[in-house]
């Protein structure tokens, strides 16, 4: 167990869960009741939120508390690559995707009470084109419903959101010929959604790269490629219960860089829309140190990392 004496504590006030009358400040009162020195940022911007965690770093703070959803994660985590600095994630997003996966209780106190008395390990980023994403990257249609659906929508139905819009959107969408390289090898397929899992669970409901680890140095490749109307009926009902694999139009792959060649595809990052293609996606292995619960490490850690060296990362 690594102790936590220096912190800092990054509030998103406009994450869904985080309500208008939270007072920050109390957490870094109830911090310094348990032996820990800590301050309260509150950034206005993504660009901002980078540079708080870039700073907490630089003071050599052993755990960066954020308060907010896994958007707000994924800024921290960029502005922590390469430190000792440890994420440590309280929930307060739309979905708190990360926070379920990584055994994090929901309650703050509870969270913050797992974070002291818990354990400092690291796991791999995903990058794409120099921006980071600490669960998955998807590609195709879900990145284009994220790309559409509106925050005022994300803020009254939670993660249903994306399913209400992804319904309204369905009728229209069609797969696209899209080349891309992986692996030495050149693919040419029509496609619907790509997925690179560096964790799980997607959307926090269903386990679609179920065989992913945080810590391995791969990204898991999930690609659905519907060639009839059926076999996308067919795929979505798959996507629905988590049992794709093994389905004649579904690719799976575990890889450490892959280059999308056809242009015009949407691409998001943890559920935020991040652009489109082409795009080259990349691993960073235990480019960041997170701080989870004690005792045995959640699912998505492949082994112990105690007295484990940390990686040179990726940039």
């Amino acid at each position: 167990m690594t102790a936590i004496e220096r912190a800092t504590v990054m509030l998103n006030p406009n994450a869904r869960g985080v309500r208008a009358s939270f007072d920050g400040a109390r957490v870094v009162e109830y911090l310094a009741h348990r032996g820990v020195g800590a301050r309260l940022v509150v950034p206005e911007s993504a660009k901002a939120a980078r540079m708080v965690a870039t700073e907490s770093a630089g003071r050599g703070d052993q755990a960066l508390f954020v308060i907010g959803g896994d958007g707000s994660l994924r800024e921290a985590a960029a502005g922590l690559v390469g430190s000792d600095t440890a994420l440590a994630a309280i929930r307060g997003g739309t979905v708190n995707v990360f926070a379920r996966e990584a055994g994090i209780p929901s309650g703050l106190r509870a969270a913050l009470d797992a974070h002291l008395a818990g354990q400092t390990v690291r796991m791999d980023l995903g990058c794409g084109d120099g921006q980071h994403f600490l669960l998955m990257a998807g590609v195709g249609w879900d990145a284009e419903i994220v790309r559409r659906v509106s925050s005022g929508l994300k803020r009254r139905l939670g993660d249903i959101a994306y399913l209400v819009q992804g319904a309204w959107m369905l009728p229209g969408l069609r797969p696209r010929n899209a080349s891309w390289q992986y692996n030495g090898d050149r693919l040419h397929a029509p496609l619907a959604l790509m997925i690179l899992g560096n964790t799980r669970l997607y959307g926090g409901r269903v386990d679609l790269t179920p065989r992913a680890f945080a810590d391995d140095g791969y990204l898991d490749l999930v690609a659905l490629c519907p060639e009839r109307l059926g076999d996308g009926v067919r795929l979505a009902l798959k996507v629905a219960t988590g049992r794709l694999s093994g389905d004649r139009n579904v690719i799976e792959r575990r890889i450490q860089r892959v280059v999308i060649e056809t242009p015009g595809l949407a691409v998001q990052f943890d559920g935020d829309f991040a652009g489109e293609t082409p795009m080259e996606f990349e691993i960073a292995h235990r480019a960041l140190a997170v701080r989870l619960p004690p005792g045995p490490l959640p699912r998505i850690f492949s082994e112990s990392q105690a007295q484990q060296p940390a990686p040179s990362p990726l940039q």
